[in-house]
């Protein structure tokens, strides 16, 4: 568990020194090759997130999702749950759990096979993620595995090993602005 807590710190701190303008451009970059695969799967169902600080920032795919008439999702937790609620419009939040904006619908949905774009610290080559360490997406996915799970990173993020645990759920792909970890 330290040594997942001291990759947490570096990893914070290699995506705090990107710049806004990187971030914008890098994100732009990974929400086109998201999309790419969104057409390619004729993926109907997309659960996205909220960006916090400096994550990829996935809301530009979420507003193109909802004007191609997808449905579209976003978590909201409760206590050591997480569900996705539908949204229809990306003005349907409010400050949630841990400061980060939730839908604020009442509309829960769990779709079988829902396209999940997911946010994390870190990843790697394997397609392990480390996230914050509370395991929302872990339990979500233990509770519907059937999800197609896809990592949103910048490249920064990607590093040589993460460590895992039998809990831990490994992603579909991972996509950076450089390339996609099948």
């Amino acid at each position: 568990m330290e040594r997942k807590q001291q990759i947490r710190a570096e990893l914070k701190k290699t995506r705090s020194a990107l710049t806004s303008a990187q971030c914008r451009s890098y994100s732009n970059t990974i929400c086109e090759k998201i999309w790419n695969i969104i057409e390619k799967e004729h993926a109907e169902i997309i659960y996205c997130y909220y960006p916090l600080g400096n994550e990829v920032d996935v809301l530009p795919l979420a507003q193109k999702a909802l004007i191609a008439g997808k449905k579209v999702a976003f978590p909201r937790t409760d206590g050591e749950n997480m569900d996705f609620f539908q949204v229809m419009s990306l003005s349907e939040f409010q400050k949630g759990a841990f400061s980060i904006m939730e839908p604020i619908g009442e509309y829960s949905i769990s779709e079988k096979t829902p396209l999940v774009i997911v946010p994390g610290l870190g990843f790697d080559k394997n397609r392990n993620r480390i996230g914050y360490g509370k395991g929302f997406y872990d339990r979500y996915f233990a509770r519907f595995p059937s999800c197609r799970k896809i990592g949103a990173a910048y490249a920064a993020q990607i590093i040589d090993c993460i460590p895992t645990d039998s809990y831990d759920t490994k992603l579909d792909v991972i996509v950076t602005e450089r390339e996609e970890i099948e």
